[in-house]
């Protein structure tokens, strides 16, 4: 077919496939952009301008005439600034979803155009996008893009993200594991830009990203595939360490290494698989660059210590690991060097009452997590009872050991409740109570509103003098 009869279509045909494939002839025998300045081929420009433009409008012609004018700008420079004029009236209101587009570089430049716009609904527009996308990973990754430079941090960008998660329907033999690939390539696209953009990280960007994963696996489930689970888990890892290596002001929050501690949970073993292991290494050297770069200011992070055991196979790894670094860097202060290597805190009597309350503190999280588990000791004296009872009938040679371990375990139990109280440390709520919801305790894990809520994980808190609930030391759960 000649130029002139492609010119023709391009300008005359009300059918959008022809117009569209005239476009595509005329790019490819080079005559755009050459002769871009033809009168036919301003008019097939218009009357893709006045399609986007209409009330009337089908949505994938909509989007189509979008995509074309958005091609026709890429080709034609001269005529972006023109593009962009036909463009703004279409983004007056929301558009339609780019799933009704087929053609995968089409979507791509429904996300181009967006990346040119501002508008009040296209974060929102941007992040649904992004869930409902499948195999269009270039697409992915321009509105990926466009959604960071709509809005403010990082942790905005991954609550839109949990939202559009949290309503996306996967019709597939096994939702569950769909949805963990269609993460992963979510994340996949995430992490570059998370590297080359300037917003900053937020409010708790790692719970974010941890709701994130809750709220997608809320409706199906964990993952079942192996190879799904370990994909998921890898991008996990990969983004927790490219947002605190980009915002390392965070690194030092133990809550930034939550989601891979979510990721945990998708493996029956206790150790985690072989193909993790270099993505693993790389959050275990994260922490110890952020301990000892709070070590050096005398400041202790239990919580750090603890995201260290969960990475490693076994603790006896994790302690191996913490006390070499104590070992290597003799410039930290004593007393964090030995707290490294023995886990306690030593507090050294020449320091401030203000360092040494800074200490403590530290460790009230520690306390409040021995305080549930002494609760659940002290509450299980029946429990123990039937035990020896059984044990009494069917083997009595046990019976003197399992009485001694009880004492001992009712001991302890009672001197972390001694503990807790020197400290001033309480529980408030027990797993599975029904209690009004407080947003300064509880992190609701679903999207009720209720206000009346139950339990999952009690808040540990600071009780004041007069005995009523006080500061938060770690936040409780409920749903």
């Amino acid at each position: 077919m000649t130029p002139d009869n492609s010119f023709q279509d391009f300008a005359e045909t009300d059918s959008v496939d022809i117009r569209k494939a005239a476009l595509t002839r005329l790019i490819t025998l080079r005559v755009i952009p050459k002769q871009a300045d033809d009168s036919r081929f301003n008019k097939g420009f218009s009357k893709w301008a006045a399609l986007g433009q209409s009330n009337e409008t089908a949505p994938e012609h909509r989007l189509l005439a979008i995509a074309e004018l958005v091609r026709i700008g890429q080709v034609v420079k001269k005529w972006l600034p023109k593009t962009l004029d036909a463009l703004l009236p279409m983004f007056e209101h929301p558009l339609p979803l780019a799933l009704h587009l087929k053609d995968a570089d089409d979507r791509l430049n429904v996300a181009r155009a967006c990346s040119m716009m501002k508008a009040e609904w296209l974060p929102k527009y941007l992040a649904q996008n992004i869930a409902q996308e499948d195999q269009g990973e270039k697409a992915r990754a321009e509105l990926m893009s466009a959604l960071f430079v709509q809005v403010n941090s990082v942790s905005d960008v991954l609550e839109l993200l949990e939202d559009a998660f949290g309503i996306l329907n996967i019709e597939t033999e096994s939702p569950a594991d769909s949805m963990a690939r269609r993460l992963t390539r979510t994340l996949t696209a995430l992490r570059p830009t998370l590297v080359n953009s300037l917003i900053e990280a937020g409010e708790s960007p790692g719970i974010r990203l941890e709701k994130l994963l809750r709220t997608a696996f809320r409706k199906h489930g964990h993952p079942q595939e192996d190879k799904a689970k370990i994909d998921l888990t890898r991008e996990t890892a990969l983004a927790v360490h490219d947002l605190v290596r980009t915002r390392f002001s965070v690194s030092t929050e133990a809550e930034i290494y939550s989601p891979i501690t979510y990721c945990r949970s998708f493996f029956k073993s206790t150790i985690w698989p072989k193909e993790l292991r270099n993505s693993l290494e790389l959050l275990i050297q994260d922490i110890c660059e952020a301990l000892v770069m709070l070590g050096r200011q005398g400041i202790p992070n239990q919580g750090l210590l603890q995201r260290i055991e969960v990475l490693c196979d076994h603790r006896q790894n994790a302690k191996a690991i913490i006390t070499s670094l104590a070992e290597n860097h003799l410039e930290l202060p004593e007393n964090i060097r030995q707290w490294l290597k023995s886990g306690q805190l030593v507090v050294i009597s020449t320091v401030s009452e203000d360092l040494q309350e800074s200490l403590l503190r530290a460790s009230d999280s520690t306390i409040g997590f021995a305080l549930i588990e002494a609760r659940k000791i002290l509450n299980n004296n029946s429990l123990t009872e039937q035990v020896l009872s059984s044990l009494e009938i069917f083997n009595p040679s046990l019976v003197g050991a399992m009485k001694d371990y009880s004492f001992v375990s009712e001991t302890l139990a009672k001197q972390v409740e001694d503990l807790a109280k020197q400290r001033s440390i309480d529980l408030l709520g027990s797993v599975g109570e029904i209690l009004d919801y407080y947003p300064k305790y509880f992190d609701l894990t679903t999207t009720s509103t209720r206000q009346r809520v139950r339990v999952n994980f009690p808040a540990i808190i600071r009780k004041k003098p007069d005995g009523s609930a006080g500061e938060v030391v770690v936040k409780g759960s409920v749903e």
